[in-house]
């Protein structure tokens, strides 16, 4: 690969990298939601299921009768015409509905039963895999107690998965693919999705102010969900099409290296600043640890190090080296306990923990980029005074 050829493969990428950075921009920040306000659990299959079977029953206080089981079902028509919303004007909204095929138990995630009639739906809004023989223990079930399936909707967050189908029969596969559907919460496009096809025109025409409120923070929360996923389709198709894939595989095998460039360059200024305007002991732990000693607070070590055997994550504490014993409460804080009196992220072990482990993660998945960032350096030298000033607040041993 030559460096004219590297220049113009980059040249190339650009557009691509300056739109995928635009539309991430707009879209990661979900602003005031009640769901990011009240709740940690948005990445459990069960919370969205939870929301999306309250919208879709008739029964529920949302006072919109059948209208938003009604757009679910043009949702579905949308992608492939297999429902006749008459069957599901009387109809009832089950969650974790249980099924046994005779073999295999199961419980099907949210389940419409109208007359002789029903819809599954499978959620996989987390992402999770499927269990052995998902779909097809659920058709046998609903079929033996006399329904017709009209449709699976398999719902996953990222567009590209598709349900496993190495456990199914012949016959199996016959029917559940003609009558399945994938809908994504979001896709580019005009492919079929959750959001643009069923939770946008269900705020439009809901007249209940509650429920349009919650619907458009849902719709909120999804959009932030698949920020990672959902816009950079091109960019991958230009990756990986014939003429660059060699040029990627080869920037790919690089990115250790990188990587080490970028921890050295940071590892080194943060070194200058610490040994020549603060006075600090800097000692290198081998290639991916360092231990920093304030000459007034001997008993303790400043430690940074890599998490190993990921290159983008690290981890840096306060360690306590001394003999003395004292109550391991005064010396902990949990890592987002707002009311420390350290940086939120911060943890601390002690003498009295005998599994040393190191607490309080650089949680970034792009620390790497973060390093390159001029001014990180001087961010981490205040927190390591802070550190150690700390130590002398809480009337710790020095």
């Amino acid at each position: 690969m030559t460096q004219n050829e590297l220049y113009s493969f980059f040249e190339q990428l650009k557009e691509p990298l300056r739109q995928y950075k635009e539309n991430k921009e707009k879209r990661m920040d979900p602003g005031f939601n009640v769901f990011h306000l009240i709740s940690d659990y948005y990445y459990r299959e069960t919370f969205h299921g939870d929301i999306i079977a309250a919208l879709l029953s008739p029964d529920e206080k949302h006072g919109e009768g059948n209208l938003y089981i009604d757009l679910f079902i043009k949702m579905i028509n949308r992608k492939k015409q297999l429902v006749d919303k008459q069957y599901y004007v009387e109809c009832k909204v089950a969650k974790e509905y249980s099924t046994n095929d005779g073999e295999l138990a199961g419980r099907i995630d949210i389940l419409i039963k109208g007359n002789e009639h029903c819809i599954v739906i499978e959620n996989k809004l987390n992402n999770a895999p499927d269990t052995y023989r998902q779909l097809p223990k659920y058709y046998a079930d609903l079929k033996d107690a006399g329904f017709t399936v009209d449709a699976f909707v398999y719902m996953p967050l990222d567009p590209s998965k598709e349900p496993n189908k190495l456990d199914w029969i012949d016959d199996e596969v016959q029917y559940i693919d003609s009558h399945l559907v994938i809908i994504p919460a979001y896709q580019n496009g005009d492919e079929v999705n959750l959001i643009k096809d069923w939770l946008i025109p269900a705020e439009e025409e809901s007249v209940n102010e509650d429920a349009k409120f919650i619907i458009r923070q849902y719709n909120s929360l999804l959009n932030n969900l698949t920020i990672d996923i959902m816009d950079n389709k091109e960019i991958l198709d230009f990756l990986s099409n014939k003429e660059n894939f060699e040029t990627t595989i080869s920037i790919l095998d690089l990115k250790e290296q990188f990587c080490n460039k970028i921890k050295e360059e940071f590892i080194e200024k943060l070194k200058n600043k610490l040994e020549k305007e603060l006075k600090y002991e800097f000692k290198r732990q081998g290639k991916d640890e360092i231990e920093i000693k304030n000459p007034a607070y001997s008993s303790w070590r400043f430690v940074i190090g890599r998490v190993p055997g990921n290159v983008n994550r690290w981890y840096r504490c306060l360690k306590y080296i001394g003999t003395e014993q004292f109550s391991i409460e005064h010396l902990l804080w949990p890592i987002e306990d707002k009311t420390s009196p350290l940086p939120l992220g911060w943890n601390y072990y002690g003498a009295e923990n005998k599994d040393n482990e190191y607490k309080g993660f650089w949680d970034r998945l792009q620390t790497t980029l973060i390093m390159r960032n001029g001014t990180f350096a001087d961010e981490i030298v205040g927190e390591i005074q802070e550190a150690f000033h700390e130590i002398k607040r809480q009337g710790l041993p020095n």
